[in-house]
């Protein structure tokens, strides 16, 4: 990619990352691109109350850091009526935009901050998302009665940790999947003796694995 073009592309976020959902949904495209515009103009009000999103990241660059980042490895996940909780989840990422490009996946989003589920609900809502959940919540407290609930735990923007490993394995059903989001480094995942790991780097977001660790049925 020459100087000239990576301007031309930075330059029009929305652009880029309608082009990548056309190309990977065709078929419900129009719908799915209405949900994201829809999508960016409730966080952009919500973050000015709730810091939901870093305030210093361009209205723009929404659609690539955030969305386009979301969706990137929809290629790895078999999603298709299962149950996914998305830990940590903010202001819904990558839940959200991984739910309107697989409507029939129920969603759970966890987060700890009651402000942040309560801006959520109204999201979930305003898009008119079905089989949409939230808890409030840190990970470690979640309750009991959540064990062996989930088929899929992901999460985008939290340090791994082995109390958090612990956790999640409880939370996962019979051969569950745990999905990370991660950088360039993934140093904080020595202490997990096995996992998949995925190259899905995007010349609009930089270097992005997808680590992927299955959980073993005993």
């Amino acid at each position: 990619m020459t100087l000239a073009v990576h301007y031309a592309l930075k330059g029009n976020m929305k652009e880029v990352f309608s082009k990548f959902l056309a190309a990977n949904f065709s078929e419900n495209y129009p719908e799915i691109i209405k949900k994201f515009e829809l999508y960016q103009q409730l966080l952009i009000t919500a973050n000015q109350n709730v810091n939901l999103i870093s305030r210093k990241t361009s209205s723009k660059d929404y659609w690539t850091l955030h969305f386009l980042d979301s969706i990137l490895p929809f290629h790895l996940f078999e999603f298709e009526n299962k149950r996914v909780l998305d830990f940590g989840t903010g202001g819904g990422l990558p839940g959200i935009p991984l739910k309107l490009i697989f409507p029939k996946v129920s969603f759970y989003f966890l987060d700890s901050r009651l402000k942040k589920i309560e801006v959520l609900k109204n999201i979930i809502k305003k898009l008119d998302l079905k089989k949409c959940f939230t808890i409030v919540s840190r990970l470690e407290e979640v309750d009991i009665g959540w064990s062996g609930y989930f088929d899929f735990i992901i999460s985008r923007s939290v340090k791994f940790t082995p109390r958090y490993y612990g956790k999640m394995l409880g939370l996962l059903s019979d051969n569950g999947i745990i999905i990370l989001y991660k950088g360039p480094k993934i140093d904080d995942l020595d202490f997990v003796d096995d996992y998949d790991k995925f190259d899905v780097s995007h010349p609009q977001i930089g270097k992005r694995n997808i680590i992927i660790i299955k959980k073993r049925k005993n």
